[in-house]
């Protein structure tokens, strides 16, 4: 019997801390990401999928480099089902634009991956 009570207060602790834990990470700063003109991305790519890609992509090199997620704010645009450019700032300094186009099909999480790293590459490489 008092292991069932250990057992059962173990799980009540461990429960609690655990959403304890997830009201703390929904409260830490972001990556501010936003897609322009998302209407245009081709069936089976969300915006919310672009900005996931990026953060993905985006906070290793922001740990490594001890910044905020904060500081860095990245503009998508979809000029076409088959173009994207990106546009970041990273605590206020603007980093190089990208453009990622694909000529033969439509884009796909691929490119999307591919715009992710270059982004990332470039927090990296900053100079704060």
């Amino acid at each position: 019997m008092n292991r069932a009570i250990g057992l059962g207060l173990a799980l009540v602790a461990g429960l609690s801390g655990g959403s304890a834990l997830a009201m703390t990470s929904q409260n830490a700063p972001t990556i501010h990401c936003s897609v322009e003109h998302r209407e245009k991305l081709p069936s089976g790519l969300t915006a919310e999928f672009v900005c996931a890609a990026i953060r993905n992509a985006v906070a290793p090199a922001l740990q490594r480099a001890r910044l905020s997620p904060a500081s860095l704010a990245v503009r998508v645009t979809v000029e076409s089902d088959r173009k994207l450019v990106a546009a970041a700032t990273l605590g206020g300094k603007a980093l190089p634009e990208h453009r990622i186009g694909i000529s033969d099909r439509t884009l796909n999480a691929s490119a999307v991956d591919m715009l992710a790293t270059a982004i990332a590459a470039d927090v990296g490489s900053a100079r704060q």
